[in-house]
């Protein structure tokens, strides 16, 4: 959509939505939308959706007309997430134009392979663009378990430590691996592997990492059955269901 037209839906669709939270608190919470066409109002938006219609975080499909949140036109908004201490839910959408080509094949473009890189991307650019240096308290969460990121966290890290002293990256503060665990939490969304939960657990902590269903795209019921049969203790399955949940995205508790 143009701006305007996308500023317009966005305020639309939040209205809608805290007519439902508002209605059923202790049933729903919401995640309000904004236009990244248009940062500025983006972050009017944000607030409006915070303060007045009382949600609880944020959430947009990745790239806007293949650009991305490293690019500093778009930071307004990640001052205005930061500044109302509200996580920004980074969801896939096909990828941008520019790569794009060759996951047109096969179904490779969506949930399959697609989606995951899409984002795994975007959270990539963000790290090693510096992003988390200009806003150190900003949280972002991705869905999938993390994307494929946490898998690949150990090699991002070292080669992205050795393109810096080499002088062909952007000179970071901190590390990709500090980033991901001190401003990224994942949920599992549609990855229903035990092995690759202990994973993410082990080594994102515990406080990282949150149970979620995949629904419509994936059915409930073999979700929930995942979840209960879990091995982890009672203080890890109470911070996976809900716990941090709660806290992450500013939920009271039951």
């Amino acid at each position: 959509f143009d701006a305007d037209t996308a500023h317009d839906l966005a305020v639309l669709a939040n209205d809608r939505l805290a007519e439902l939270t508002n209605k059923y608190p202790t049933r729903f919470a919401g995640l309000a939308s904004f236009a990244p066409h248009s940062p500025r109002r983006a972050a009017k938006e944000m607030e409006r959706a915070i303060k007045d219609l009382k949600l609880n975080g944020f959430m947009i499909n990745s790239h806007t007309y293949d650009e991305y949140l490293d690019d500093p036109k778009f930071w307004p908004i990640l001052e205005a997430a930061e500044a109302l201490d509200r996580c920004l839910y980074i969801h896939p959408r096909a990828a941008s134009y520019g790569f794009k080509g060759p996951l047109q094949d096969y179904g490779m473009d969506s949930a399959m392979w697609g989606y995951g890189m899409e984002v795994g991307t975007h959270a990539v650019r963000m790290m090693a663009g510096g992003v988390f240096d200009e806003f150190p308290n900003l949280k972002v969460c991705i869905g999938h378990m993390g994307e494929a990121v946490p898998f690949w966290l150990w090699r991002l890290n070292f080669m992205n430590t050795r393109a810096q002293k080499a002088g062909r990256a952007r000179k970071t503060k901190r590390s990709m691996a500090e980033y991901f665990q001190d401003n990224f939490v994942i949920t599992n969304s549609g990855v229903e592997d035990p092995l690759a939960l202990r994973y993410s657990i082990d080594k994102l902590g515990i406080d990282n990492v949150m149970w979620a269903i995949d629904y419509p795209y994936q059915p409930m019921e073999p979700a929930v059955k995942f979840i209960e049969d879990f091995e982890c203790t009672d203080a890890e399955r109470h911070a996976l269901c809900h716990g941090n949940a709660e806290r992450i995205f500013h939920i009271a508790p039951e």
